[in-house]
């Protein structure tokens, strides 16, 4: 029976190593496997778990080429544990659509240093893109507390947009109507709106829905396209559409 044990153990390990081999981006995990034995093939597990991979249709997840760099960055930061490399690791990680990955990388860079808006606007981003809502609210809240008007306003938009998933609809109807006061963008002003209307505040919802309509023909050419969705949703908001009939994402 030890035997038998200590034949599974080994051969856990060494689908752990192939495994780690096959895939090209786990390449670090191999030492900690060989170090630590079953106890790092069984962390190795649980670490690509938390990734979202599901053994057996692993083929589909890792269907993205990997840029080469985050081995690299990966590599390096075993070494050089540095903030602005967490953040470069972040990043790319967004680009391939792994933001689990990129939550801890931007998180390990606040560690290091919490004065990184960037890292921390990124970080509350990565986390609504996993449906961590109000993680991403405590986050993005610090960001636009430091800089109400980072990124162009886009990090008060998102904070709204944050407490709407969290269920905070109160927070999220005064955020949107601060960001909607500041920015003349439709798509604040329509939330804004149909937060109005869920808190049976038909009448300045239907204000808030005619004035995204009456600013159709000031609309700049080059912004057209992304406001016009916006526009048709508040006109058949005004026309009697249900508001449970239109689009909210």
């Amino acid at each position: 029976m030890v035997l038998l044990i200590y034949v599974v153990l080994i051969a856990f390990q060494v689908w752990a190593i192939v495994d780690c081999l096959r895939l090209r981006s786990r390449l670090w995990w191999v030492l900690g496997i060989l170090f630590f034995g079953p106890i790092g093939a069984l962390a190795y597990v649980f670490s690509e778990l938390r990734r979202g991979r599901q053994f057996g249709r692993a083929s589909t997840i890792e269907a993205v080429t990997r840029d080469p760099r985050i081995d690299e960055l990966e590599t390096l930061l075993l070494s050089n544990p540095a903030p602005g490399l967490f953040v470069e690791l972040g990043d790319l990680q967004v680009s391939q659509g792994d933001h689990q990955s990129a939550a801890e990388a931007y998180r390990r860079s606040l560690e290091a240093d919490p004065e990184s808006v960037y890292a921390r606007y990124h970080f509350g981003l990565a986390l609504t893109a996993k449906g961590r809502h109000a993680e991403a609210v405590e986050a993005l809240r610090k960001v636009c507390a430091d800089d109400p008007k980072y990124d162009y306003g886009e990090a008060a938009e998102r904070l709204a947009d944050a407490l709407l998933a969290a269920g905070q609809d109160s927070e999220a109807l005064e955020q949107y109507a601060s960001v909607a006061s500041s920015w003349a963008r439709a798509r604040p002003k329509f939330y804004w709106g149909l937060l109005l209307d869920k808190m049976g505040r038909k009448a300045e919802a239907t204000s808030v829905m005619q004035e995204i309509v009456d600013q159709e023909d000031a609309v700049p050419d080059y912004l057209r396209s992304g406001e016009s969705p916006w526009i048709k949703q508040a006109r058949r908001y005004l026309d009697g559409w249900p508001p449970d009939t239109l689009f909210t994402s």
